[in-house]
């Protein structure tokens, strides 16, 4: 089975630097190739995964793509096979047209496929091969496990790791079902079950709003501060500001993020089979009722 543990990790001073490198870049292959395969889909041309690569070995050979080989190969490789996965799911009708990455988004990531290795509290990646980057291991990957890839992520200055492995367990054998459940998500309550239990949905957003609207407005009078169209870098108080709202965004979401998990645990710790209802959420949305 395929499984993913995620890990905060503490990069250093010029780690953090090499790691904007990684994401400036993968970002860039990325609209880089989303522009060029739009080009070439209008002019009737068909684009695949190895067409691309074949570009990207040419680009950096370029003194003018220079800099791509100041990260590691292989997570460049990486962007644009997540094009490419990108595509596969919009053909298939299982996900929208891909769309350009902004810098300005406070998540970025970078993924590494091999040559991944875990020593004395530390991760070890291509280009971070002499000193690594500190982690936190709440808990160990099973022994005998198989790395697969290795996922960077940064998310309001904070960042990172999921490590996705093979357990190279046998799959079990099917079982007899025993016990059963249906939900039914709510209006009022998070899920109602077939057991006639209504699991409460504790509104974080709520809980937290009075400390986001203040937050928001102070940001709000930092931000109007500066004149329309005003290029020069954003003042300090404004970006310590900023941080304090996004650290809030994060506690709802963490927040919401943990319950989810504790109540989904609980129902498949108890049951075997668990059945939902396939509901058109669009269409419901549409319904002025």
């Amino acid at each position: 089975m395929l499984l993913a543990y995620k890990y905060r990790i503490y990069p250093t001073k010029e780690d953090k630097i090499l790691l904007a490198k990684h994401f400036g870049c993968c970002r860039f292959l990325y609209n880089y190739f989303l522009t060029y395969r739009k080009e070439e889909y209008q002019k009737g041309n068909k684009v695949s995964y190895y067409m691309t690569q074949k570009k990207l070995t040419k680009m950096k050979a370029k003194e003018e793509y220079s800099w791509l080989n100041e990260v590691a190969s292989q997570s460049l490789q990486m962007a644009i096979q997540q094009l490419d996965d990108a595509y596969k799911k919009f053909f298939r009708q299982q996900g929208g047209y891909p769309n350009y990455k902004s810098k300005h988004n406070s998540t970025q990531s970078c993924s590494f496929p091999q040559n991944i290795r875990i020593k004395d509290n530390k991760v070890y990646l291509p280009k971070f091969t002499k000193n690594g980057i500190r982690a936190k291991f709440h808990r160990n990957i099973p022994e005998g496990s198989s790395i697969k890839q290795a996922t960077i992520t940064k998310k309001n200055n904070k960042y990172y790791i999921s490590i996705s492995f093979d357990d190279n367990l046998p799959t079990p054998k099917p079982i007899i079902a025993q016990s059963s459940i249906g939900l039914d998500m709510g209006i009022n309550s998070l899920v109602a079950t077939s057991k006639d239990v209504k699991i409460a949905n504790p509104r974080y957003t709520k809980k937290y709003a009075r400390m986001l609207k203040l937050a928001s407005r102070h940001l709000d009078r930092k931000q109007h501060s500066r004149k329309k169209g005003d290029t020069t870098p954003k003042s300090k108080r404004y970006l310590k500001q900023q941080a304090k709202v996004a650290k809030i965004h994060e506690k709802i979401a963490n927040s919401r993020s943990d319950y989810i998990h504790k109540i989904t645990n609980e129902i498949t710790n108890q049951y075997d089979v668990i059945c939902i209802e396939d509901l058109n959420v669009k269409g419901m949305i549409k319904n002025h009722k």
